[in-house]
């Protein structure tokens, strides 16, 4: 099957965007309707606010452009369900202003959408975001939440507590947190359907996961097992719903396999070094906006090591085997040719420099 780079990035969105909702079922079930209401009214302020940029800048609006619902949705899945409408249409701006149109447009996004918006609110509107009702409790829809707020297991953990839920609550969801990313179970099958289908990158999913469990297996930060440690580290915050969702979108992942597997790594690493060390929730968030940043400088690190095994390492092995053969001497001096990538616009040395230098000479002389 083709590569999810390789694909129509219009037709992977779309289908990212149909998995995704999948997440709005249980969290209707165990919010109420309100989790609903704010990923509509999400979706519908990003939608306005594409069209309105797209018109300031006078460039057509492409109404089939489901990287924006794509963007929407999982904004507001990272929200709390009890957060106000005007937070929820703060971020939708600012998801699609900052994180697309300044930028230049989709196909010149550099950081993702999404991130950039959850990290806007998470820094100037931490109690909205980090704090969520009882599990169980039913949000109104359009009244304010008076209840008792709650923190979540990434708070839980931060504090080097051992979360007192069972691990079939965790799975599924009855634990506070975020819309979307509470529902483990869901977004692993949601996760493993996404690669079958060639809809996620694999390598660098798999490296992401694999460093993530790799140092919460040898460093956990609370006093649990390491396989519970490894549990608890995925299942808390951000982490399961954006290695799934979030880390490997068309318009931002490397092009080469091996780059995907570098920024796999460099993702999983520089988020549990902010688990370990930060002091502020939503560390996958903040990772993940780092290593965007990084995205395009993996390319290039693998352009040149390619390059540089192709022109030097094979170079020296067809010349070693030509010496094994006796067809060149080891005494005959070759003539050593600098490959076009590193050539530099030097002047050539040829015979009318070197006689302008003697008639400066010869005139040198005579004066």
């Amino acid at each position: 099957m083709t590569s999810v780079v390789a694909r129509d990035p219009c037709k992977v969105y779309f289908e990212r965007f149909v998995f995704m909702a999948a997440l709005l079922i249980p969290a209707f079930f165990l919010g109420g309707a309100r989790p609903v209401a704010v990923s509509v009214f999400c979706l519908f302020i990003c939608v306005v606010t594409d069209f309105i940029c797209c018109k300031i800048r006078r460039i057509d609006h492409d109404i089939k452009d489901y990287s924006v619902l794509f963007w929407g949705l999982s904004l507001s899945l990272l929200m709390p369900a009890g957060i106000p409408y005007i937070h929820v249409a703060l971020g939708a701006v600012a998801c699609i202003v900052v994180g697309k149109h300044i930028f230049g447009g989709k196909e010149n996004v550099v950081f993702s959408p999404t991130a950039i918006a959850a990290a806007f609110l998470i820094i100037c509107y931490p109690a909205e975001m980090l704090y969520f009702p009882k599990v169980g409790e039913k949000v109104p829809v359009f009244a304010e939440y008076g209840g008792i707020m709650v923190r979540d297991l990434d708070n839980t953990m931060k504090l080097g507590n051992v979360p007192s839920q069972s691990i079939l609550d965790i799975l599924l969801g009855n634990v506070p947190g975020a819309i979307g990313s509470v529902s483990i179970l869901v977004i692993a099958v949601c996760g493993i359907c996404m690669m079958i289908r060639r809809n996620t990158s694999i390598c660098a999913f798999l490296s992401c996961f694999v460093t993530v469990c790799v140092l919460a297996f040898f460093f956990p930060r609370i006093e649990v097992s390491p396989v519970h440690s490894v549990f608890y580290e995925l299942s808390s915050g951000y982490m399961l719903f954006g290695m799934v969702f979030m880390a490997a979108e068309p318009y931002i992942i490397p092009q080469r396999r091996a780059a995907r597997v570098i920024y796999g790594v460099v993702l999983g690493y520089t988020a549990m070094m902010f688990r370990f060390f930060g002091q502020t929730e939503g560390c996958f968030i903040f990772a993940l906006l780092i290593t965007n940043a990084l995205s395009c400088g993996f390319d290039t690190i693998i352009d040149n090591l390619s390059y540089w095994k192709k022109t030097y390492i094979s170079s020296y092995e067809d010349s070693k085997n030509a010496a094994q053969r006796g067809d060149i001497k080891l005494t005959d001096t070759q003539e050593i040719q600098l490959p076009a990538k590193y050539r530099y616009n030097t002047p050539p040395i040829d015979s009318r420099v070197k006689k302008h230098r003697k008639a400066r000479k010869r005139k040198g002389d005579k004066e």
